[in-house]
């Protein structure tokens, strides 16, 4: 028997078939960047509406003792304590009953289509605007910018991850001994080792010119690239750091797989459909919600510059 409890399984199954097929693209194509690359934002996934956390300073170098001297203590220390309140997001479209059982050249299914993009588009802005103020308003758990000349160490001091000048292959270099000089809270150098060069769409063609030639970038020289056969760095790159989405065409970044970065997901994007029986004007109402924020918490494993 035909019920309308089915008829209501089935508009939905449909409605969210497009949103999905929309929702969930293909993200495998290389260089291209989004909220759910793992390798940029690290995920979290909490069960509350905030995260806590803080900073900490680990322990120093280990001193020469003598044979039988007493291990001396080191003694780690916590601090800079932050919160991350979970944002949510949601948005709905009406569907007339009509338009949905006609169709009419598909214009229920665009709808739905451009729906599911706008999400997806609203999780990348969101997580590229760390990147976009890096310099200036995102800020750290001590309390300067992500990307910044000085930032105050909790054993003292302090360290800066902002590097100087337009990508090339010599401010690239520069990057990469920063991070592999880069000090922790304890002010003990590190040797991160770069993975990551993030750039906006206008330095994509000079950042893979750069890391992927197989002989010296824009140089007739028969040698090695060292960028390519060292470090294998991976390029990968946002329209949401550009100018056009308020951002920069020359910054860049430099990043190590121990950067915090991170993404912390409540709840992921989910549906609901009010069928037109509990309507006034015979419509569809169908929704999509996500929770989520994204942050980053410590300067460490990544250097950046304004391309300036």
């Amino acid at each position: 028997m035909f019920t309308e409890a089915q008829n209501f399984a089935i508009v939905q199954t449909e409605l969210d078939t497009v949103f999905f097929q929309q929702f969930e693209y293909d993200s495998s194509t290389p260089g291209i960047a989004t909220a759910n690359t793992g390798s940029i934002f690290k995920p979290l996934s909490i069960d509350r509406a905030a995260y806590i956390g803080e900073i900490n300073k680990a322990t120093g170098l280990f001193p020469i003792i003598g044979e039988t001297q007493t291990v001396p203590l080191t003694t780690p220390h916590v601090t800079n304590k932050y919160t991350i309140y979970i944002k949510d997001f949601a948005s709905g479209i009406e569907v007339s009953k009509d338009l949905y059982d006609d169709n009419m050249h598909g214009v229920w299914a665009a709808d739905v289509r451009d729906f599911a993009l706008k999400a997806r588009v609203t999780q990348d802005d969101r997580a590229f605007n760390i990147f976009r103020n890096a310099f200036t308003t995102t800020l750290t758990a001590d309390g300067v910018s992500f990307i910044n000349a000085a930032h105050p160490l909790i054993g003292g001091g302090t360290t800066s991850n902002l590097i100087t000048g337009a990508l090339s292959t010599t401010t690239l270099n520069n990057a990469i001994v920063a991070l592999r000089e880069q000090v922790d809270q304890s002010g003990v150098i590190l040797g991160g080792v770069p993975t990551i060069l993030l750039v906006p769409p206008k330095l994509l063609k000079t950042a893979l010119e750069i890391t992927e030639s197989a002989l010296i970038a824009d140089s007739g020289n028969n040698a090695l690239n060292v960028y390519r056969s060292a470090y294998g760095i991976t390029v990968y790159s946002s329209p949401y750091m550009g100018a056009a989405a308020g951002g920069s065409d020359t910054a860049w970044f430099l990043m190590t797989p121990q950067h915090s970065v991170s993404r912390v997901v409540r709840q992921g994007i989910e549906t609901a459909l009010r069928p037109w029986q509990y309507s006034n004007n015979r419509t569809y109402f169908y929704q999509a919600n996500f929770r989520e924020e994204d942050f980053v918490p410590d300067y460490a494993g990544t250097v950046g510059s304004t391309g300036l």
